[in-house]
């Protein structure tokens, strides 16, 4: 299991360095913390029950509008922003970053760790 733990903890050291993000957090889809890179003023057991809450709804409000599940969700605020991706059947990334940074890297450095993470919790 530790083997797991580091090789989850390079992904989010490598998206951190890549990508110039502030917090990340692999969660379960129950809402419990896997991994995290969060400063100490993120509370991250509330962080993962959130990112796991969020995407849980947008999944059903997804199903009642007959559409697909989503794979990505953003949050834009007046001074950052917040994306959650669904890394398989048995796992969440999110990530905070600066409102100054770049979206499109974000989300192609996202989509990376999240085959990472797929592939290693497969």
């Amino acid at each position: 299991m530790d083997n797991i733990q580091e090789m989850l903890d390079a992904v989010l050291l490598d998206l951190k360095s890549i990508a110039n993000i502030e917090a990340s957090v692999i969660v379960s889809h129950q809402g419990l913390t896997i991994v995290s890179d969060v400063p100490e003023y993120v509370p991250e057991a509330k962080l993962a029950a959130f990112t796991a809450t969020i995407m849980g709804s947008a999944k059903t409000v997804m199903k009642e509008l007959r559409q697909k599940s989503p794979s990505m969700l953003l949050i834009r605020s007046i001074d950052g922003i917040t994306i959650f991706m669904d890394a398989g059947e048995n796992a969440i990334l999110g990530t905070l970053f600066g409102d100054d940074g770049n979206i499109g890297l974000v989300i192609v450095e996202m989509e990376k760790a999240v085959n990472k993470i797929n592939a290693i919790l497969g």
